[in-house]
Order: C-alpha cells, then structure tokens, then sequence
C-alpha cells in the first residue's frame, strides 16, 4: 500500500496526470509565459509555496490580487488564448474552486505541462504572507499556519486564509489581514509579521512569554498525533523542504548534540512513517504513488547523468564541531552544536578555558537533575586540541561559522591495506592508496565538513567558496572529497518499473486517491506502509513474503475497527491489484538503489553511504535491510533493548 497526494486536475481516461513536476531552473522562463498569456505580472513574491524555492514543484501556485482581475476574467483569458491555439479550453482551463491551467513548461509543449494554480486573495499582503510560511525553515509552512492557529486560540481568535477572525462572531477583526498587526496581537507588542515568519522564529518569540505553554498546547498536541518534534528537540528537521540541492543532504541527515547518541535515519522508534529530510528511494512509492515513483526514477537518471555534480559521500561522525570568525570583529569562536544554539547564554566560545568552564558547569546542571555527565572528562580536551589547528585552518578575512562532525583525533590504524576507523556507528575502511586515503596518511586529525552559516541565528547555507588553510596534521573532509565518477542503474529493472507505472498506475492511485481514504477513515495508509518496511530493518528483504506479512502485522497495529475499514477498502480488485504493484516498485526501487550503492562503494570504498541531490529532488543510498546494514546497527545503537 503506499499514497498518492493528488492534486491533479488534468488526467486521461485511465486517471492518469498529464502534468508533471517542474524542475526550480523552469519556474523563470514557465511564470514569463504565463505573464505573456495573462497580462498579469508575476513577481517572486507572488510565487507562493514550493515555487522557485524547492529543487522541484508539484505545481505552480500563483498568488493573484482580486482588487484588480477575478477568477472569471483570468478563466476567460486562457481560454481565449487556447482557442486562438486551435485547442479545446476545457482540456486546458478548469475553475473549480481556483483557477487550473495546464501549462507549457518554459512556454514549450516539447518539455511537458506543470499545473498552474491560479490562487485569489482580496488582500495580498495577507495572501502571500499567509502562504509563505515554509521559507527559511525546517518545518513546512502548513505547519506554521497551524501553530498561528493555536496560538489565537487562546486569545479566542483564529487565523486562516481569510486573515484573524473571532472566534465567536466568525468575522475578520480590525486590522486581521496586516501580518504586523497579528503578530502583535498573536505574541505580544513589539513584534511584528517577521516573528511568525516560520515555526521556529514563532517559538523564538515565545521563548519568555509566560503564556507559552498554553499557546503551545494544540500544537504540541498536533505534533504528538503526526509523530514530529519541536524545535530544539531535533535539530536537523524532520521536513526541510526548500533546502539548496547541495545542502546538508550533500553529507548527512542526521543529529549530533551534545557528544549524545545521535537519532539518526527514519527508522528511529516511535517517529512513524515519516521522513527525516533525506527520502530512501524506495519509500518514494509509499510517499506519492506513480508519481513518487517517476520522481524516483528522475532522481537516478539526474544522478546518472552527471554523478560528479550530484552524487556525495554521507559521513557519520561525532561530536559536532562548528567553528568560525565573528561577523562584526573577526574573533576566532570553537563550540559544539548546542554552545552554538545555545539561548541563555553565550556559547560563542572564544578560548579553550571558557570551553572547559562552560561543560563543566552542563555537567554539574546534569549532575543535578540526577543524570550522568561527562562533558568535561571527554568532550573539552577534544576542543582544546582542536583549537589552534581549526584557527590556523581559517582563513582571517572569513566571517561566519563553518560546521562539521570529528572523524578521529589519531591517525587511523591500517588494516589489511585501509585505513579503519569508526567515529560514531559506522565502521570506514579507506585505502591506504586511494586519494582519500593518502590524505589521511598524513593526518593526525579528520573532520567532516558540511555546512555553513553567516551568523549565529542565519539559515544554513552549502559549504562552498571556503579556502581553507593547509594546516599539517589536519584532514579537512569537504563534500567533495569523494566524488563519484559514474552511475549505472540496471536498465532492466528501470524498465520493469516504467511497465508498472504504464499497467498498473490507474490501479495504484485508486488504491491511494486522498479523498477515498479519507472518505473510507484510513487517511494515515501512507505512513503505516512506510512503518511496516521499516520493522524490517536488519532483516533480508523476502519478495514472497513482503506483502502477505503487511496484514498480519496490520492486524496488530490498529484498531478493529480500523481494520476492518482497511479490509473493506481494499476488498476491491483494482485496488489489491494496486497493492500488489506498489509493493512490487517498492522492491524495484530498493534493488536499483542497492546497484547504485554497490558501484559507489566500489568507485570509493570504506563509506556509510551516499545521497544523491539532484534537480528532481534527494534521495539517500545507504544500507537499509539486513543486519550489516547502516540502519539497523544505528537502531541498536540508539534503541538499546533492556537486559
């Protein structure tokens, strides 16, 4: 079983889109035809959601200001532009609820269509405010809105759409549809709209409210239901969704805080069925039905296609290291993951005593609360090793702060002609010969770099445009480091895949229509499919038994009644049949992932695994099922069972 979040409005006889994804370097040329179509200008502020902001959209939603054209003038426009085109508009044009347009990607038929969603808001300062909430945060903008909304509700207000309403008249209050003022009315005064400009900046601003846990309430509480974390509990999100192609997915998806146990991949207990920024590619089927399979398989080809530009090695170190030069003095700063988060103090830190001074004073705070702490014992004598090397490393006229994880602190021992060592879960084995290898010869200390950012408080950034000073002794691992030289996925599998999608799609996408599920009460489908693969973690996937085993582990897992409705839904012939398909792509995409894996390895050997960030979206290629697989030891790892 797996999902298919439709959305679109033009499909052939078989149900099938006849719009596609839109690649970010499309978006441009695709709003300037619209622009010629329309006559309506549409500048970057108007391009709402994932527009122009995710590698790739689903569509491309359109803020329109109805004060000047409504949705009847902007229907009668396409339509008259179609027909001039000797093309029938209902085919083209749909007005349901917004206006839909079947659109030319970059004005030309040849590339495909993307749906243009034509979106009308009475006031569009609200309107693209309202919309944008995803910008520059690890949460998507759904989220933001939802939290906007518990908030007002303890103030017996709402927030939509339509702007600030009251709860009890249902009419819009003075001043509801200027951002500023629900900002002020929402957290307090002296803020203003870029407070509530994503999740994060809202729990910023609520950080010493003393209403804060009632204005938090339901919103912790939708995110107990949904299996998601707050802010500062996780501090890689669980849903970056407008993140740079060669960003933090370039290396590693995972936390490392404190020097803790780090809670890495998706198959952590009790998350549930959702991803953790970076998608395995086989549960890209489980995501979005035919279309996460296209995806997937976009995914690969762009890989394929130029695996030096896409393709990076995933490392798995700890603890976290970020280091840096302050923006305004240029003063040299060392801390770790939470010094660099840190609120409520400085954690800044600006020489190896004020390091030691500040894990000393966690651990007592530790200590005190009755938990084990040993900070200062482990973590502080890494630090201030690492300092004059990290100084030397920087460049003086830089400014900001870089981030990476430690890989050792000693050369690595060799064993049988590679360097092995193992940082956090993963054992690394690298060839005393290869490239990388010869540059840990001759180190005595190896950090994994991977991000970087301007300030404190500024959005993460790619490392990229850093020179750093060659310091002896010091291997500085950038994302390039190992760079793939060619990807081959297996041709006969893709193909069987695209058969699947060409006999059986229909039948999929029945299975998961949005609207069916909801209608039949078995909505969450997607993330059960999704937590059931991953209690096969550590085992050997068995195709014959894959799917036969979902409904006696179904059965344990929800309510009778629910059952019973799953039963009852699928009970239809096309829908067992689209059960029976995406299981089977499910398969399909895990065996391409794993050639792609096995050739990576081979070309660089000694890894965790890789990521591929192309145009079309990421995916991670990193050993899932078995017991020797990534996954499964970090599981043991970080999930110890009771003796």
């Amino acid at each position: 079983m797996q999902i298919n979040e439709g959305g679109n409005v033009f499909k052939d006889a078989q149900g099938q889109p006849l719009t596609q994804r839109i690649n970010r370097a499309d978006v441009p040329a695709t709003v300037a035809y619209l622009e010629k179509v329309t006559g309506i200008k549409f500048p970057q502020d108007r391009w709402l959601g994932s527009t122009g902001r995710a590698p790739s959209s689903g569509d491309l939603d359109m803020a329109v200001d109805l004060n000047n054209i409504n949705k009847d003038q902007v229907a009668a426009k396409l339509s008259q532009y179609i027909q001039s085109q000797g093309q029938d508009p209902r085919e083209w044009v749909v007005k349901k609820g917004e206006v839909h347009f079947k659109t030319p990607i970059a004005g030309d038929a040849k590339n495909g269509y993307v749906q243009t969603d034509f979106m009308f808001f009475p006031n569009l300062d609200w309107g693209t405010f309202f919309y944008a909430g995803g910008t520059d945060s690890n949460y998507k903008g759904v989220y933001r809105n939802i939290l906007m909304s518990s908030i007002a509700k303890q103030q017996g207000l709402k927030v939509g759409a339509n702007g600030m309403l009251s709860r009890t008249t249902n009419q819009l209050v003075s001043g509801g549809m200027d951002p500023d003022y629900v900002a002020n009315a929402l957290l307090g005064p002296g803020h203003d709209r870029n407070d509530l400009k994503n999740v994060e900046t809202i729990y910023q601003a609520l950080a010493k409210d003393p209403q804060r846990d009632a204005k938090l309430a339901d919103f912790r509480e939708y995110l107990a239901r949904e299996g998601l974390q707050e802010p500062g509990q996780v501090k890689e999100s669980l849903y970056m969704e407008y993140n740079e192609v060669n960003f933090l997915a370039r290396l590693r998806d995972r936390i490392v805080n404190q020097g803790m146990q780090p809670l890495v991949e998706a198959e952590q207990a009790g998350v549930g069925g959702q991803a953790k920024g970076i998608e395995h590619l086989e549960d890209m089927v489980f995501r979005n039905g035919t279309a996460g399979i296209q995806q997937a398989l976009n995914i690969v080809q762009h890989a394929a296609a130029a695996p030096g530009e896409t393709t990076t090695v995933k490392w798995d170190g700890k603890p976290a290291i970020i280091f840096g030069r302050k923006p305004g003095t240029g003063e040299f700063v060392l801390t770790d993951g939470s010094g660099f988060d840190a609120k409520g103090y400085d954690g800044l830190f600006t020489s190896p005593d004020a390091i030691t001074k500040n894990m000393a004073q966690r651990d007592a705070n530790a200590v005190a609360k009755g938990a084990q702490a040993n900070r200062v014992k482990q973590l502080a004598p890494i630090y201030t090793q690492l300092w004059p090397m990290l100084d030397a490393a920087l460049p003086q006229d830089f400014r900001g702060y870089v981030k990476g994880d430690l890989l050792y602190m000693a050369t690595p021992p060799v064993e049988n002609g590679r360097y092995v060592f193992t940082p956090n879960t993963v054992t690394y084995q690298i060839p005393v010969n290869s490239a990388l290898g010869k540059r840990i010869g001759a180190s005595q200390v190896g950090v994994a770099m991977h991000t970087m950012y301007a300030d404190q408080n500024a959005p993460r950034q790619p490392l990229k445009g850093v020179a750093f000073n060659n310091v002896p002794g010091l291997l500085l691992a950038d994302p390039a480091t190992s760079v793939p030289s060619s990807i081959v996925p297996d041709a006969a599998k893709v193909k069987q895949l695209q058969n699947i999608v060409a006999t059986q799609g229909a039948n999929i996408n029945k299975l998961f229509d949005p609207a069916a599920m909801r209608d039949a009460k078995i909505a969450d489908l997607a993330r059960l499919c999704v937590d059931y693969v991953n209690t096969k973690v550590g085992q050997r996937l068995n195709p014959q038994t894959l799917l036969p085993e979902f409904g006696k582990w179904l059965q344990g897992k929800v309510t009778t009644s629910k059952y019973n409705n799953i039963a009852n839904y699928v009970n239809d012939p096309q829908r067992q049949a689209g059960m029976q398909a995406a299981f089977q792509a499910f398969l399909l995409l895990h065996d391409i992932k794993e050639g792609i894996r096995g050739q990576l390895d081979a070309q660089h050997p000694g890894q965790e695994g890789w990521v591929m960030a192309t145009p079309a979206g990421y995916s991670k290629a990193v050993g899932r099922f078995g017991s020797d697989a990534f996954a499964a030891q970090n599981r043991a790892r970080n999930n110890p069972q009771p003796q």
